[in-house]
């Protein structure tokens, strides 16, 4: 079983039944619905195929709604533009009218007014860039300093500059409406720069849907967030290392330092982490990746990164289906040797002092490196407690059984977890284990005999109340207290 989770972006690419159908067969942990691209139909219409096809292969996909944020684009050029090096430039809000022959109009939220001479605004993931040489009002006149092609609707950045933009764009706010109406499981919040951001997008998430709590993927592609990188860690439910914006903004060989940063950061504090952008980009038009990007899906697992992106490769891509099939054998080999290692051990936090689920989760984990274990059993209603063993990443198969299907969904962004549904008239601890049990056994984690350990909550269904960690033996569909050898069976084991 791969632990490490994979999220593919939908797209053009991915329209099909039978591209997508192959997707989930194939192991996509979580769907990504980008709001940069597409309209509200175009992502109705993914997200309902994605459902029926997932519901028809007994598969729980996390649907994740990537809100685009405050992102800066070049607006509709009547034809593409030939920028060279040394050439005088305008660029503009996209109201205004042009008043230079060579005119780049920019939805740029009132961000133009805000520049200084001397700073620099980049173009298509940096591979344009002008120099600003003044600012008059709403616009700026520039001197470009690396030349090339520019179109219609690529991506502004202003590196380092201090600019002042909204958290939330009032689009962003009609999106995450239309998501909560959609039954989305994660956001993915762009841009975030500092804590308050993260705040104010549960705080609006809430008010719109009060009675569920949505998960919040903060995207770290920002200079500013770097300096406020661990409030906003803990703020959040997950992060994202964006590296395309993120390497715009610094330096690119800034970019792997601050990702083991960020990765080394979120397993301390215990938050999921997703490395993304650029990952296997090639595979965008060939059928394998490069060994450079086979090495990098392996760093980034071998760093601790919960879960990686397709991005371009899956939603635009020619070879969606073989971008998946690629990511999954790169992580399985790194996971592997992970394993073979002893390396996991360096990513683990240690517990929370402040809650019995934390200390509760710790032994669970520390159980598999002291007895054979074949499994840990979470029973558990709203994910919770599949969530917390999970920071501590175990090296067994983690089921996280529950009654809903919203709560396994939640966990497809867990590291090492299993989201099964159990049926829910059996909906007590004992029967649910038993339900968890018979589920692992089906599937081939364990077999008469095994040892696993359970994690639960007495009573059932209240959240809250981890406060019961097992360990049982498999048995004939029941289960029987472990026979297990008075130097095992924990009472001389040293559980630090």
């Amino acid at each position: 079983m791969r632990r490490v989770k994979i999220i593919c972006t939908l797209g053009p690419a991915t329209e099909s039944e039978q591209v997508l159908s192959a997707l989930v067969a194939g192991g996509m942990d979580i769907a990504r619905l980008n709001f940069s691209h597409g309209t509200h139909e175009i992502h109705a219409l993914a997200a309902e195929r994605l459902r029926q096809i997932a519901k028809t292969q007994g598969k729980y996909v996390g649907l994740l709604a990537d809100i685009s944020g405050p992102k800066l684009r070049v607006g509709t050029l009547g034809e593409p533009l030939n920028l060279n090096v040394g050439d005088a430039v305008e660029l503009r809000e996209i109201a205004d009218p042009p008043s230079h022959d060579v005119s780049i109009p920019v939805a740029a939220l009132g961000a133009l007014s805000q520049l200084s001479p001397g700073e620099t605004v980049s173009f298509a993931d940096g591979t344009i860039s002008v120099k600003v040489v003044g600012v008059s009002a709403s616009r700026v006149q520039a001197t470009v300093e690396v030349g090339g092609v520019l179109t219609s609707r690529k991506g502004v950045n202003f590196p380092r500059a201090q600019i002042r933009l909204p958290s939330l764009t009032d689009k962003d706010i009609d999106d995450i409406k239309f998501c909560l109406e959609l039954g989305v499981d994660f956001f993915a919040i762009s841009f975030v720069r500092r804590v308050e951001d993260v705040l104010y997008a549960r705080e609006v998430i809430s008010k719109f849907s009060p009675r569920h709590a949505h998960r919040i993927i903060s995207k770290i592609e920002r200079p500013e967030a770097l300096e406020d990188i661990e409030a906003i860690v803990r703020a959040s439910d997950g992060i994202m290392v964006a590296r395309g914006d993120l390497g715009v903004e610094i330096p690119p060989e800034q970019v792997p330092i601050e990702q083991k940063r960020i990765i080394h950061l979120c397993n301390t504090i215990g938050r999921p982490v997703v490395t993304a952008t650029q990952m296997l980009e090639s595979m965008v038009h060939s059928t394998m990746p490069t060994r450079a990007e086979a090495t990098d899906v392996a760093n980034a697992i071998f760093d601790g990164t919960d879960a990686v992106m397709l991005s371009a490769e899956t939603a635009a891509g020619d070879h969606p289906i073989e971008a998946l099939e690629y990511m999954a054998r790169i992580s399985s080999r790194a996971e592997e040797e992970l394993q073979n290692q002893e390396l996991t051990l360096l990513n683990r936090p240690e517990p929370s002092r402040e809650t019995i689920a934390d200390g509760i989760g710790y032994c669970a984990e520390r159980l598999t490196r002291y007895l054979p274990i074949k499994a840990i059993i979470a029973v558990t209603e709203s994910g919770h407690s599949a969530r917390v063993i999970s920071k501590f990443r175990p090296s067994v198969p983690v089921i996280g059984a529950t009654t809903n299907a919203m709560a396994a969904r939640s966990l497809s962004l867990s590291f090492g977890v299993m989201p099964a549904v159990v049926n829910e008239s059996s909906a007590d601890t004992e029967n649910m284990i038993l339900s968890a049990l018979d589920y692992a056994k089906k599937i081939g984690l364990v077999n008469e005999g095994d040892l696993c350990v359970v994690v639960a909550g007495i009573p059932f269904g209240v959240r809250g109340t981890t406060n019961l960690v097992k360990v049982q033996r498999v048995g004939e569909g029941f289960l029987v207290n472990p026979d297990i050898d008075d130097e095992a069976d924990g009472r001389g084991l040293d559980l630090p």
